[in-house]
């Protein structure tokens, strides 16, 4: 958990993640959400979660759900973001929950060696 991006209007963290992408995963074609993360923080059954990226542009991401409606990873539209953001094998992102009610993200590349955050 944590607040890449500053601090909220109530100075709250918000709720994220954190995936270093692998190539072996295939991080390229989806990324998996933690199951905790999920369970606590998006709704059940959601068909897909938006990620607001630093030029304003929101990318609609498709998910891919367990039986219970719990979200299991992200999947359509993910290939995208990934390749248009410049992600590559080894890098660290940070998935920060903007707004659970529509699931939003602002999604941060962590600095080699940790530290720095900037906005994809």
């Amino acid at each position: 958990m944590g607040d890449p991006g500053g601090s909220s209007s109530t100075n709250q963290p918000l709720p994220s993640f954190q995936i270093t992408m692998s190539a072996r995963r295939f991080c390229h074609r989806c990324i998996f959400v933690p199951r905790t993360f999920a369970s606590t923080n998006l709704p059940r059954f959601v068909n897909d979660v938006q990620i607001h990226d630093a030029a304003g542009r929101v990318w609609q991401i498709g998910v891919d759900r367990r039986g219970n409606g719990i979200v299991r990873r992200f999947a359509k539209g993910w290939a995208a973001f990934y390749t248009t953001k410049n992600i590559r094998p080894g890098d660290t992102c940070v998935f920060s929950l903007i707004n659970g009610d529509v699931p939003a993200f602002n999604v941060y590349k962590v600095a080699v060696g940790g530290g720095e955050q900037t906005m994809l």
